[in-house]
């Protein structure tokens, strides 16, 4: 009988090689191409393949060693990460890329219990200046820096 070792692992090989799996169900589909000719269906393949060969030796690695067990699922990292990105889409237009960028790096960084007040809400105001440098001065990328 096989003995599980690292469950934490045993679950994430599965998790990978199911979404492999399907990947190479509907890779199917499109013509693979070669190498020095892709069609469109050579990328979702060869990823696909890729992640079922990592699923497989991650799996491995779960029945040879010891690793943690796995742990009961908590609703706050979840809910808030999830939250972020739908704010992010729901504001990015009416509240601009400031804002919006500012909201959502502050939920994220209130998604762990140990978070600190002050320093999140620097990090969020570092992040959200960082990247309206970088994608509207730097890239010039048509964002609106305080909604439309």
């Amino acid at each position: 009988m096989i003995k599980i070792r690292s469950p934490r692992d045993i679950g994430t090989a599965a998790l990978l090689f199911l979404l492999g799996a399907i990947g190479l169900w509907f890779g199917q589909d499109y013509s693979f191409g070669t190498t020095a000719r892709m069609g469109p269906g050579y990328m979702p393949m060869a990823l696909s393949g890729g992640l079922v060969l990592f699923a497989l030796a991650i799996g491995f690695n779960g029945l040879t060693m010891d690793g943690p067990p796995i742990e009961a699922m908590k609703l706050r990292p979840i809910l808030l990460v999830l939250g972020a990105i739908i704010a992010f889409a729901l504001l990015i237009r009416p509240a601009g890329l400031l804002p919006t960028t500012f909201l959502v790096v502050l939920l994220c960084g209130f998604a762990t219990p140990d978070v600190r007040w002050k320093e999140a809400f620097i990090l969020a105001f570092a992040l959200a200046l960082f990247v309206v440098a970088v994608f509207v001065y730097g890239l010039n990328q048509t964002i609106s820096v305080f909604g439309e």
